[in-house]
Order: C-alpha cells, then sequence, then structure tokens
C-alpha cells in the first residue's frame, strides 16, 4: 500500500466529527482511531456544538496538522452541526465519524479504494462491531438491496460511511434539523435515485453501545422522525415501497395460520396470531442486474428484438446473443448492427449450445447468470426487481440449480386443440409447492425457458431441469402460444424449414408431437395409473398399477 505524506493540504477525504459532552475516554479513542488509519491523506474536523463544556484541551493535546478544531457559538444541534462541517470540507470523499466510535485503521484506505474503483457509488458503509459486548452487524452489500431496505430500515450505518462530497453539493442535499435525530437516514432517502449506495463486507467500523447512545436517549422522538421519513418515501418512491411491502396470509377454512409481513428486507411470520419469528433476506453478494444474460438464437429475429425491448426496459445491459449460425438474411443483418455482445457459432448447435461449447465453461462454472431463448417475454405486471428475486431465491434454496418464470395461460387465444394441449403439458410444473403464500414457488423443471442459474461445474445430467418456477406477478409469456398455427409470416415459415427439432410450436404438424409426449408423461385420472391403455402412431403406454409399459411402434 502507497503511504501518503501525513498533510492537511489538497487532502482527499475529509473527516467530519461533530462533539457534544463527549466523555473525555471515548472521545480519546475516537480521535487515535483516527489518527491511526494507514490512509493519511485527510484532513480531520471536529466541531464542538458545546460551548459551556469545551473538549479543546483534549483534541489540542495531539500534536497533528490535519486536526482542525472549532467550536460553535451556540449549541446548534446535530444537524446544523453537520452541515456546517460539510461547508468546512475541502476534501472529496466525506468520512462520517462519531464522536464516541472506534475506525479501524484500514477502514479510509479500502473506502477511497471503493469509491475511486467504483464511480457509480455515491455512498459506501462498512459492516460493524458492537461494543463492549461484541456482537457482528452485516448489512446488505449492493445497491438494489441496500434501496428496497432503506424503505423500512436504515440499511447503511451512519459513522461507518464515505460520501462522495459532489453528490450532496451538486443536488443541494443537507441534514434536516426536522428529522432529528434520523436525520442521516432522512439523507440516505434523499439520496436514493440521485446515486448508489453499497456496504463493504467487511467489520471496519465499532459502534459503542452504552446507555448515552442517541438511539436510547431519544428512542421515542428517533421512531416519530423515522415514520416521518417513511412517510416521504412512500410519497417519493411508491413503486420501490411497494416492492418494499407485502404481506400474506396462509388460511385453512377461513382462519389464519400464518401471516407473513415484509418490510423492506426484514420479513416477520406470525403462526395462529400468537407467535412471531423474524428472517432477513439472504445478503446478496452480486448486483443482479449487472449478471451476463445469454439469449440463445436462431432465425428468430422477431422474437429476439422482442425479448431485447423486454430487457432494456428493465435497464439490464449485460445481454449476450449465441447465434447458432442464423442462415435468415434479416436476422444476419441485425447482428452486424446490435450494439450487445454477439457470439457467433459456426454451426448450429442447438437449445443446449452454452452447456457444449468450451467459450462459455468460466462462466457457467463460475458465474451466476441468466440463459433463454428469445420466445419467452415477462409480462407487462412483472415486477423489476425479478432478478433480484431470482438471485434471493437460489441462495435461500441451494438445493436447486436454477429459478425462472412461470408461464402465464389464462389469455392464450389460439384453436381449443391446441389450448387443450398447452394447459394439460403446463400443468405438469405446477404440482409441487414449495411455499404456501404469494407469490407462490414451484419445485419443477425447467429447461432453456428464462431462468438464473447457479454456477456448477458439470450441468449435463440429472439435476439440468431441477429448478423452481415463480408464480404471479412473476410469469412470463411463451410468444409461440400466442400465433396462428394455421397462418405464419415468411419468418416462421423460414424458421420452420430450418429448424433442427428445437421448437416444439413452429407449425400445426408439431402438436402430434406434443400429443405423444403427453401421452408418457400427463395422467389425467387417478384411475389412469390403476389401469390405462394410450395409443399413438408412433408407440403404445399401458399403466398396470402405477408401472408404466412403453411398446414403440416399427
Amino acid at each position: 500500500m502507497n503511504i501518503i505524506k501525513k498533510t492537511a493540504e489538497n487532502p482527499q477525504v475529509s473527516v467530519l466529527m461533530p462533539v457534544y459532552k463527549t466523555p473525555e475516554k471515548y472521545l480519546q479513542e475516537a480521535i487515535e482511531s483516527i489518527l491511526n488509519q494507514t490512509f493519511h491523506n485527510f484532513e480531520f474536523l471536529i466541531l464542538d456544538d458545546c460551548p459551556e463544556q469545551p473538549v479543546g484541551h483534549i483534541v489540542q493535546s495531539y500534536k497533528d496538522k490535519r486536526i482542525k478544531y472549532s467550536v460553535n457559538p451556540y449549541n446548534m444541534g446535530i444537524s446544523a452541526t453537520r452541515n456546517k462541517l460539510i461547508d468546512m470540507a475541502q476534501g472529496k470523499y466525506l468520512a462520517i465519524m462519531d464522536h464516541d466510535d472506534i475506525a479501524l485503521p484500514e477502514r479510509f484506505a479500502k473506502e477511497v479504494c471503493f469509491l475511486d474503483t467504483h464511480p457509480d457509488i455515491g455512498v459506501v458503509g462498512t459492516w460493524y462491531e458492537r461494543f463492549p459486548r461484541t456482537k457482528i452487524k452485516k448489512r446488505y452489500i449492493i445497491n438494489s438491496q441496500i434501496e428496497r431496505d432503506l424503505m423500512y430500515n436504515c440499511s447503511i450505518l451512519h459513522p461507518s460511511a464515505m460520501i462522495r462530497k459532489s453528490i450532496l453539493v451538486d443536488n443541494n442535499i443537507r441534514y434536516e434539523s426536522k428529522f432529528s435525530p434520523a436525520e442521516d437516514y432522512m439523507l440516505w432517502a434523499r439520496l436514493i435515485g440521485k446515486t448508489k449506495f453499497a456496504n463493504i463486507p467487511e467489520v471496519l467500523q465499532k459502534y459503542r453501545d452504552y446507555a448515552y447512545n442517541t438511539s436510547k436517549t431519544q428512542s421515542a422522538k428517533m421512531k416519530e422522525s423515522s415514520k416521518k421519513v417513511h412517510l416521504f418515501l412512500e410519497q417519493k418512491h411508491p413503486q420501490l415501497m411497494s416492492q418494499a411491502s407485502t404481506t400474506q396470509t396462509y388460511k385453512i377454512c377461513g382462519f389464519p395460520l400464518v401471516k407473513r409481513d415484509k418490510k423492506g428486507c426484514v420479513i416477520k411470520y406470525t403462526y395462529f396470531g400468537l407467535f412471531k419469528t423474524i428472517r432477513h433476506e439472504p445478503i446478496m453478494t452480486y448486483e443482479a442486474d449487472n449478471l451476463p444474460i445469454y439469449i440463445i438464437n436462431f432465425n428468430r429475429l422477431t422474437y429476439l428484438k422482442q425479448m431485447i425491448a423486454m430487457l432494456e426496459k428493465y435497464k439490464l445491459r449485460n445481454i449476450h446473443i449465441i447465434d447458432n449460425a442464423s442462415t435468415y438474411p434479416p436476422m444476419i443483418e441485425y447482428l452486424k448492427h446490435t450494439p450487445h455482445t454477439v457470439h457467433r457459432m459456426p454451426e448450429n448447435y442447438g437449445h443446449m449450445v452454452f452447456f457444449h461449447r468450451d467459450e462459455f465453461k468460466n462462466v457457467r462454472e463460475n458465474e451466476y447468470y441468466v440463459m433463454t431463448d428469445p420466445d419467452v417475454i415477462a409480462i407487462n405486471e412483472c415486477p423489476k426487481d425479478f432478478m433480484d428475486y431470482f438471485y434471493q431465491l437460489l441462495q435461500q434454496y441451494p438445493e436447486f440449480n436454477k429459478v425462472g418464470f412461470s408461464l402465464k395461460t389464462d389469455d392464450i387465444n389460439c384453436s381449443p386443440e391446441a389450448k387443450a394441449l398447452i394447459l394439460k403439458w403446463e400443468n405438469l410444473f405446477y404440482k409441487h409447492r414449495l411455499n404456501n403464500y404469494t407469490p407462490y414457488l414451484y419445485a419443477s423443471a425447467i429447461d432453456t425457458t428464462f431462468a438464473m442459474y447457479r454456477p456448477l461445474k458439470n450441468w449435463i445430467g440429472k439435476n439440468f431441469y431441477k429448478g423452481i418456477r415463480t408464480g404471479a406477478p412473476y410469469e412470463a409469456r411463451h410468444l409461440p402460444w400466442y400465433k396462428d398455427l394455421h397462418n405464419l409470416s415468411d419468418e416462421d415459415k423460414f424458421y420452420a424449414q430450418t429448424d433442427c427439432g428445437s421448437g416444439n410450436w413452429n407449425d400445426a404438424n408439431n402438436l402430434e408431437k406434443i400429443k405423444i409426449c403427453l401421452m408418457s408423461k400427463a395422467v389425467d385420472t387417478w384411475w389412469e395409473n390403476i389401469f390405462s391403455i394410450k395409443k399413438s402412431h408412433k408407440r403404445t403406454i399401458m399403466r398396470i398399477l402405477g408401472i408404466k409399459f412403453t411398446f414403440n411402434k416399427k
């Protein structure tokens, strides 16, 4: 690590520490923790808000040119004092510090490094340790989860934070006294949508927990101030608030058994109206919006354009098109000009190309990613946080390998025969529910429908299909179900002529293939398992006492 000369000239960081009636020992420990930082290019601004009992004799006992001590002419209050410190600051970054906490030696170095390498992040905090009774407190790491949790909880420990001064100056944002002692929470609320947040997943701050903490001495006022912040967030960010607040009740015969109340990233379960448990969302380590999305494509230009438009609507930009040697001329022209990454295959490897080609090995074994056909589009009502939701489910259910959309079927307008086949086929995938509250989750096979995958060394095998399908509103439409199989476009006809067997809904002739597949998998009534015989032009399937016998015809 580069050691920077101790100087207060042209500081990169301004340390802001308001002081008010601080016990001498605690103040000394706080000051020394700043002076002992491994990062040295900072100014240390200490502003005393108690002119009746100044602590200048303690501060001035430290002979360090970086310390700049001043005293308010009268007791201005914490918000005005913090704002005065911001105006005094010369640094690019503002390091927040409370007068009774302890910053660990690497805190500034790691926060500066993080902000230098993440220009889109305006606020970074850290995990911390409550002391003297040691308790490690972990916070959410990535912006999407922090923002959602901020709707109800202060997800960044204020005295662990470092802020870009330009974010506050450019947006004319300051601490507001009418929200004290939750002025820090309101500051984060004001910054939502103006910048992004992050927490470094490492304990870099020690938070002193004692009888004179503001959170304890002003607990009632803190609660009222937090309610004001929540009201502001409801009015300013209604969509984000609706995603952060859900309530579901599981009932039997009208009697409520379990109530699930989610506020931010905290989930409370109430059983029989008597017992409560609390669970927190798993901490996401990836910004799910940035995960790569691989679209397996072959001669399907219209569907591909619709898929990409849907992804761009949700501000998903890390898009990869794996093209299986398309031959449709308009498709070839489109691939030449798309701004997204194109992986052109030398031949048609089919819908499993991602799992057979070595160039994707590093991704499938070491990264989370999305893989999909181009003809599966999220419905308009699908929440914009579906990528985060999929990722959370993969953390919550480690025994499953992927999570994807369920497919909407109640609005299909095709021939009665085709619709009956679709409904019968889809019913196979929603028999094993994982939960009893909405949105429902189903243990279900997923092929190459839109899904998020966890990294695995060996994907091809019996576990390939082991996934979770999400219930409404996390649904998608399978676009081929909505077209007239008897009135195909030129593109559809071209695809039908060149397809190597991947598509089941290319034209009316393929309905027979679905019938044959259903015949072997679907049982309509319980007695068919006891004894039934089903025939097609390819095979006969007989079931006797739950045992299936298949006889293929020549």
